[in-house]
């Protein structure tokens, strides 16, 4: 049995995110599966991780104008820092994994540059993982990069942790 931390990332903030969230569950003895999702592998999208025992989803992402990412805000996002190409996005796992979240407990997080209208990609991610079932076990959680090439800070990595940890009792 095992839980997921299922993430999106442009530059390397919200991996940086995610793999504190993943160290924050499994320092309650958890094990913990980190998968980036959207990678173009040889000739087509690479299939959703598929897991049978999932004991804890957290699923992640970046703000971009406001809310999820999509295809349009990642072209947006290219002309600002150097990025990894093929991304395909959060929003198509979402799409391809209902079995996978149904009846799980779930959480939601995002990262932002934490100004007063970067909006939350997490409240969005929330909504369609209840959308697909899944049952909410933490208010959706926001974490602040600094910028493209600097990524969050220590304090935000250890917020991510302590965040990460939070879910492993809430998911009771």
């Amino acid at each position: 049995m095992t839980a997921m931390v299922v993430f999106e990332s442009m530059f390397g903030g919200t991996l940086a995110i995610a793999e504190a969230v993943a160290a924050g569950i499994a320092s309650c003895g958890l094990a913990v599966d980190v998968v980036e999702v959207g990678r173009v592998v040889g000739d087509g999208e690479r299939a959703p991780w598929r897991a049978t025992d999932v004991l804890l989803l957290a699923v992640g992402g970046p703000t971009h104008l406001r809310g999820m990412s999509t295809n349009d805000s990642r072209t947006q996002a290219r002309t600002h820092g150097p990025t990894v190409s093929g991304l395909t996005g959060l929003d198509r796992w979402l799409t391809s994994a209902p079995a996978l979240v149904a009846g799980t407990p779930v959480a939601a997080f995002d990262t932002s540059w934490g100004t007063a209208d970067s909006g939350s990609a997490a409240h969005a991610i929330a909504e369609r993982l209840q959308a697909l079932s899944g049952r909410l076990v933490a208010p959706p959680a926001s974490f602040e990069v600094t910028g493209t090439t600097t990524g969050p800070t220590e304090a935000e990595l250890g917020r991510a942790f302590g965040w990460g940890a939070s879910l492993v009792s809430a998911r009771a």
